[in-house]
């Protein structure tokens, strides 16, 4: 027997053999999208004003391309990862200080 979990957010769901029972859609609602970058609203308005995150206006309702977003998230992990890089190189060269005293 297979026991089958379901994604988190059914909305969110990738295609995956697991998650087939979910096509994801290519766009999401504004409140959706914003739960799927686990950010404020007003951060995600303040990303689609400036273009960093691509919509379009249906009706009253702006919907947000999901392609954007895992960019966007993309862009985010990869920006983590040169920090934490940078942070550890500062470290090995006795740069930061350790405010864990």
């Amino acid at each position: 027997m297979t026991t089958i979990v379901a994604p988190s957010h059914s909305f969110l769901a990738t295609g995956k053999r697991d998650s087939d029972l979910f096509p994801a859609p290519s766009e999401l609602t504004f409140s959706q999208a914003a739960e799927f970058l686990r950010m404020s609203e007003r951060h995600l308005n303040d990303l689609l004003e400036v273009g960093r995150i691509s919509f379009r206006w249906e009706n009253d309702e702006r919907m947000i391309h999901r392609d954007s977003l895992q960019e966007y998230e993309q862009w985010l992990e990869q920006r983590h990862v040169a920090a934490d890089g940078l942070f550890r190189m500062f470290q090995e060269m006795g740069l930061s200080d350790d405010y864990n005293d």
